[in-house]
């Protein structure tokens, strides 16, 4: 039985992502692979730590998410603007540049934008949002195929049967989930040998991430997100 931990949007929440490393060793997965679907930085205090966390792991599948392209490449400040809908949140991805070296952001912009693996004998599509485009979420509803699907980007999970019989998981976000639900949020794939995926939840200190943002500007933006798992 082939396990694959995957992983996806931790955006600079290293206390996220801690309190998610502890819950896969305490599973017992510890030594399993990871897939990581991008966005390891913006939108949270800690991008060169985390970045440095990342690296650190056993990560044998990895793309690039938009932030991580907007951190690892140069952008124009007219096009953060308009991502980040105002001049605060272009301050904030600014800032996050800032705050990365030069093998950090070399690490990020290395990442491919899609990857393709097999897990036990599946064949597997891996990319942040959708192939081809890392600022629209795949679409798992209306995709058709027999393809198994791997992305992220959206920050809400979910493990669905595609109309052609493959399967889409969306791990949710690590950092910053938009579902209503303020624990951390990771996916554990395994092939014994059909594939199949189970969404796990992980509490951590929200209030200290919350609190640690203020010295970030976009901060307390940022931290009403995290406090309501939710943009709105």
């Amino acid at each position: 039985m082939e396990k694959l931990v995957i992983l996806s949007d931790i955006h600079a929440n290293l206390a996220a992502l801690e309190a998610v490393r502890g819950d896969i060793a305490r599973r017992g997965l510890a030594g399993a692979p990871v897939c990581f679907l991008g966005d390891a930085v913006n939108m949270g205090p800690y991008p060169a730590e985390t970045v440095k966390v990342l690296r650190e792991m056993n990560i044998l599948h990895r793309v690039k998410g938009n932030h991580d392209r907007y951190s690892s490449e140069f952008q124009q400040r007219a096009y953060l603007e308009k991502y980040f809908l105002g001049t605060e949140g272009a301050d904030h991805a600014e800032w996050t540049v800032r705050r990365l070296d030069g093998e950090d952001k070399a690490w990020l912009g290395s990442a491919p934008a899609e990857v393709s693996f097999t897990l036990g004998g599946a064949g597997f599509a891996c990319f942040h949002a959708s192939s081809g485009d890392d600022e629209a979420g795949f679409q798992p509803d209306g995709a058709a195929g027999g393809a198994n699907v791997v992305c992220g980007h959206i920050h809400a999970p979910y493990v669905k049967t595609l109309r052609g019989g493959g399967l889409a998981v969306n791990p949710g976000s690590v950092g910053s989930p938009l579902d209503g639900d303020t624990r951390a949020s990771y996916a554990v794939l395994t092939c014994s040998p059909a594939p199949s995926a189970e969404i796990f939840r992980v509490a951590y200190d929200v209030d200290s991430v919350i609190a640690d943002l203020a010295r970030v500007p976009w901060g307390a933006a940022i931290g009403r997100v995290l406090r309501k798992a939710s943009l709105f």
